[in-house]
């Protein structure tokens, strides 16, 4: 029987194994998928004991990606490029990294606007962390017209800019709301507006000319004030689900060797656990 696990530390947020157990259930696959929670200085023994302990991948969560990273024998080229990883496989008995974020975010946002061309379009993304970085990798392969980080710290993004290689400009948050800016996409690439944490992201679309879509990451709510207030004024919305979903496909494929589907009977199952 094939056993995988997320790691994590809290790992009591995480909800992958909710899709991973529907799929195998779905699939009547054995296997077996749990969360592990696990200290920083836990991360490295528990990596290189997996193949002792039966493990076939873990995913990895906050805080681990960064470091989860430097344990693997080989990294994908983005994982690489990205410094982090939310997937680890053991093949061969090497230990393979790969960071699914921003593939997962792609194939959500082509699943729910299927004519939607991303060559087309100017995307702002909020946010110079992670899953931001993720997202804006995996969107500069479709060559956008443009693609500009808005965020605090805009060294960060700069930085990011520079050794990824990547077509894309970076402003202060503040200048978000600037009217001039004309972006056809924006994203919230942050968790503020995620169930329990702090903060608020004031965003005044009304100020927004040509803004046909807006994504936001946060995924619990299933709709976030954001979004609520982005459908009042009819722009098209896509919340943070799909791209939950899709990150874990590649996953479930790596730990039991089938390629999930997923449908509106996963969608329905995962929003009972949403506000």
């Amino acid at each position: 029987m094939k056993k995988a696990a997320v790691i994590g530390f809290p790992i009591i947020h995480s909800w992958s194994p909710k899709i991973h157990n529907f799929w195998l259930n779905e699939y009547h696959i054995r296997g077996s998928y749990d969360k592990v929670e696990l200290k920083p200085d836990d991360l490295a023994k528990f990596i290189l004991d997996l193949k002792k302990n039966h493990y076939c991948g873990l995913n990895i969560t906050i805080p681990h990606k960064e470091s989860a990273s430097k344990l693997c024998d080989k990294l994908t080229k983005n994982a690489k490029i990205l410094g982090a990883v939310n997937l680890l496989t053991v093949k061969n008995g090497l230990l393979e990294g790969r960071n699914t974020d921003g593939e997962g975010f792609v194939e959500s946002i082509k699943e729910s606007f299927p004519n939607i061309k991303l060559s087309n379009s100017s995307i702002a993304i909020i946010g110079a962390g992670g899953a931001a970085k993720s997202i804006a990798y995996a969107l500069d392969k479709f060559s956008p017209k443009k693609i500009i980080f808005f965020n605090r710290n805009i060294k960060r993004a700069e930085n990011f800019i520079k050794s990824a290689g990547i077509r894309a400009s970076a402003l202060e948050l503040k200048d978000i709301n600037n009217h001039q800016n004309g972006f056809t996409i924006l994203i919230n690439a942050t968790s503020v507006g995620m169930l329990g944490t702090k903060g608020d992201l004031k965003i005044d679309f009304k100020k927004y000319r040509g803004l046909d879509v807006f994504a936001d990451i946060v995924y619990n709510p299933y709709k976030t004030k954001n979004i609520i207030a982005a459908k009042k004024l009819g722009i098209k919305t896509l919340g943070g689900m799909g791209m939950l979903l899709y990150q874990a496909v590649p996953a479930f494929e790596a730990f039991y060797g089938k390629k999930p589907i997923v449908t509106e009977s996963l969608k329905n199952y995962m929003k009972k656990f949403m506000r």
